[in-house]
């Protein structure tokens, strides 16, 4: 199937035990697409497994990269399917950045000022556009640049806890280039982000709240120890 992604290939298949030869057409696959079909499969569990430990009263979502189609589909399903849950977990695990800290700290520190009741019956709030509830963001050692940044920006603002595994200090923009040859790519460092008390988030490795490691054994049996305790936080609050 090497280099046949995309093209429609015919294979002649045989079954040893009952002797039968048949063909069958098919569409091989690229990497890249078997590894989203993989991150779609993977989404679906951590959501059917918040839905279950929580009974129902917490939303899950993952932020894929620091960009405008993450956004888009997070402000989808949080303002949609998950607008009337008690709470949310925003994981930005495997993050590898992007420049969005500040529109999804904007959106998860709305405070709710005032409701809408004609005759007696509740049917609004404001604002109606952003997350007004209880959050917790799981963030661990994959994540990168401005998913560094923004679990720092979420801490500083007090939005709600951290859980999960140390970040590394990688909160620097950096401009890639890509050369004659495009399998050489390489990132010039630009801008250092610098905190109000003049730190620079450059290798200051940032702490979560509650330290969680996802060991092996529990894994591998599809359990998720971080998810575990990001929804313990949630219902104690």
């Amino acid at each position: 199937m090497n280099r046949l992604a995309g093209k429609t290939t015919l294979l002649s298949l045989y079954d040893e035990t009952t002797k039968k030869r048949w063909e069958e057409t098919v569409k091989p696959f690229s990497n890249g697409q078997v590894s989203n079909l993989l991150y779609l499969r993977w989404i679906k569990r951590m959501q059917e497994m918040t839905d279950k430990l929580s009974n129902g009263q917490i939303g899950y979502m993952h932020v894929k990269g620091m960009d405008d189609e993450s956004y888009r589909e997070f402000y989808d399903q949080v303002m949609g399917k998950y607008v009337n849950k008690k709470a949310l977990i925003v994981d930005t695990r495997f993050n590898g950045g992007g420049w969005l800290h500040d529109d999804l700290a904007t959106f998860l520190s709305g405070k709710q000022y005032i409701n809408f009741i004609p005759r007696e019956r509740k049917v609004g709030v404001e604002p109606a556009n952003k997350w007004i509830k209880t959050s917790c963001v799981l963030m661990g050692e994959g994540n990168y640049s401005d998913a560094h940044m923004f679990p720092v920006v979420y801490k500083t603002l007090g939005i709600g806890k951290l859980i999960g595994m140390p970040v590394p200090g990688t909160g620097t923009a950096v401009w890639w280039e890509t050369m004659q040859d495009p399998s050489l790519v390489f990132g010039i460092p630009q801008v250092g982000v610098v905190t109000m008390d003049g730190k620079y988030y450059e290798n200051n490795q940032l702490e979560p709240d509650n330290k969680v490691m996802n060991e092996y054994s529990p894994m591998i049996k599809g359990e998720d120890q971080q998810i575990k305790e990001a929804i313990k936080v949630l219902l104690n609050k």
